[in-house]
């Protein structure tokens, strides 16, 4: 597959950017991928075209979606599939920048279906990302701009793992640890009484606990919803995690969720405060204070230092 460039849309006077990657259709396996857009901006207006559908993820900022005279919310980390020949405006709120990416595609023969997402009852709804979708979108861009041989593969798997997975929160699915996403809703008493995804014994158990805690660095409010998740009371399974790992379950939450802002950071993506906020801390002068006292730089100095960038307000 010859490299894929992204090319410059018209400018608008002011801040902002518009980048489109595709200069001609991309067939995948259950998908036609026309465009890939990335746009940042104070207001957009468009309409999909006759045969189709229009996938906008917000990347930052918040606003409202106009989509032919139904107004909605429409903030950072939320989706929304659109159904082909809409009219739909974007705009931020007073004073912000969005930034959201626009796919433009279209269901083969015979596997619409296969795609809740692009349901009669789905279009138009938005959806709240639980699952980290901003990471695939930003995967989905930087193979798009590598445009070797794999090209084509990667863009397989990055969009059907978008509009599954998206699929996936609209339905409201409680999935497995092996999805990448799971609900973070307490198991039943009939779950508990079943034994459902109860480890067999102490490092099962806590090995669960590890990678519940790694998929969901920014889901987790307090480990007692790791506990509840895995069918456990919050003592036995910290008493397990201490046994096994040989450092109490908060420590090894404390370092992992630095481990994820300190990434955020070099990324140079998200704001401290985004940050802060993704991470669960009840304020940013928490967890700069915490940040500090991890690593001995507070985040600004770290940014600084390691990030690729960004200057935050």
């Amino acid at each position: 597959m010859p490299p894929i460039l992204p090319s410059a849309g018209k400018k608008e006077q002011g801040a902002g950017f518009d980048v489109r990657y595709l200069e001609r259709e991309v067939s995948l396996n259950l998908v036609h991928l026309f465009q890939v857009h990335d746009r940042c901006c104070r207001e957009e207006e468009g309409r999909s075209s006759a045969d189709h559908f229009i996938v906008l993820y917000m990347l930052s900022g918040s606003g409202e979606l106009d989509t032919d005279g139904q107004r909605q919310s429409f903030s950072y980390r939320h989706l929304v599939a659109l159904e082909p020949g809409i009219r739909y405006r974007i705009a931020a709120n007073a004073g912000e920048m969005i930034r959201f990416v626009r796919l433009e595609i279209k269901p083969l023969s015979g596997t619409l279906l296969d795609f809740p997402l692009f349901r009669p009852e789905a279009l138009g709804r938005i959806i709240r990302d639980q699952c980290g979708l901003d990471e695939r979108f930003f995967a989905l861009m930087r193979e798009l701009r590598s445009g070797d041989r794999y090209t084509r593969a990667m863009l397989d798997s990055l969009v059907n793992q978008i509009l599954i997975q998206a699929g996936r929160m609209l339905g409201g699915s409680v999935l497995g640890a092996d999805t990448g996403c799971m609900s973070l809703q307490p198991l039943s008493a009939a779950q508990r009484a079943e034994g459902r995804m109860k480890p067999v014994n102490k490092k099962e158990l806590v090995y669960q606990a590890v990678q519940y805690m790694d998929l969901h660095v920014g889901h987790i409010e307090e480990l007692g919803q790791v506990a509840d998740r895995l069918g456990y009371s919050y003592s036995h399974l910290s008493h397990a995690f201490r046994l096994e790992m040989g450092m109490p379950m908060q420590s090894y939450w404390v370092s992992r969720r630095m481990m994820a802002a300190m990434n955020k950071l070099q990324a140079g993506r998200d704001s401290i405060t985004q940050i802060s906020e993704e991470l669960r801390y009840q304020s940013i002068h928490a967890f700069s204070k915490a940040f500090k006292k991890m690593t001995g730089f507070t985040p600004s100095e770290y940014q600084s230092l390691y990030g690729a960038g960004w200057n935050d307000e």
